[in-house]
């Protein structure tokens, strides 16, 4: 999850407790299924209080009910430009996210990146486009760096406060991500005021920070992320438009 694909705007005006209608599914299951469900949601990428881009997440489903999960990110900052789209198919098991096919695609300022891999479930394999092995292993219940935030969405929703998954990073290697539910705050945002949950992925030191707003009312979606290095903001993801299907 790099800084462009995170961004953000406005600051929480405040906190409040957890409301009724907040109150986590206790079903895994049906959490996974009630929270898998088209969307198209478009943010604004803020840095420092100025807009420098734009980015967008869709969720939507195949005939044969195989889910696809794309995010865009389209940043540009005085010379330098960075665009960025990543693509998951992936099935759902449980209340697990089983990536089936992974894209990652950058572009812009600097060298260009283009990854594929398939996941094969059956053989436990990770293969790259020609049908090579990647650097990566196999993990159990392994995800990859686009697919993470859908399963942080469900199971943010649960009654844990705190989760840790194994994927593939962008660059094709094992990696480890760990999270923690902090607090109730709501937001006002351009699409309204909003009743959010905030995560932080926790890291080995303070160095670098990442945060994630989830809203309960609008099934958990991410409505504003944000990315700090040493006490100054790199970027921010805010919500500007959400549509469901």
């Amino acid at each position: 999850m790099s800084v462009a694909s995170f961004a953000l705007a406005q600051q929480p005006i405040q906190s409040t407790e957890q409301s009724q209608s907040q109150v986590p599914m206790q079903n895994e299951r049906c959490r996974a299924e009630a929270l898998t469900q088209p969307y198209n949601a478009q943010y604004l990428l803020m840095r420092r209080g100025r807009e420098h881009g734009t980015a967008s997440r869709t969720l939507s489903v195949s005939d044969e009910g195989l889910w696809r999960y794309q995010t865009t990110t389209e940043a540009s900052f005085l010379f330098l430009s960075d665009r960025r789209y990543q693509d998951t198919v992936f099935r759902l098991q449980g209340d697990q996210v089983q990536p089936l096919e992974f894209t990652y695609r950058r572009e812009g300022t600097g060298s260009n990146q283009d990854y594929f891999v398939t996941f094969n479930y059956a053989e436990q394999t990770l293969l790259s486009r020609g049908g090579d092995p990647v650097e990566a292993e196999w993990r159990e219940q392994l995800l990859d760096s686009n697919a993470v935030l859908h399963q942080l969405q469900i199971d943010v929703a649960g009654n844990e406060s705190s989760w840790a998954y194994e994927l593939i990073d962008d660059d094709g290697r094992n990696r480890r991500y760990e999270f923690e539910r902090e607090s109730s705050e709501v937001l006002r945002l351009p699409v309204g005021e909003m009743e959010t949950i905030r995560v932080k992925r926790v890291r080995e030191t303070d160095r670098r920070e990442t945060y994630f707003w989830f809203a309960p009312m609008h099934n958990y979606t991410l409505v504003q992320m944000q990315q700090i290095k040493e006490g100054k903001e790199q970027a921010r993801l805010v919500l500007k438009q959400l549509d469901r299907d």
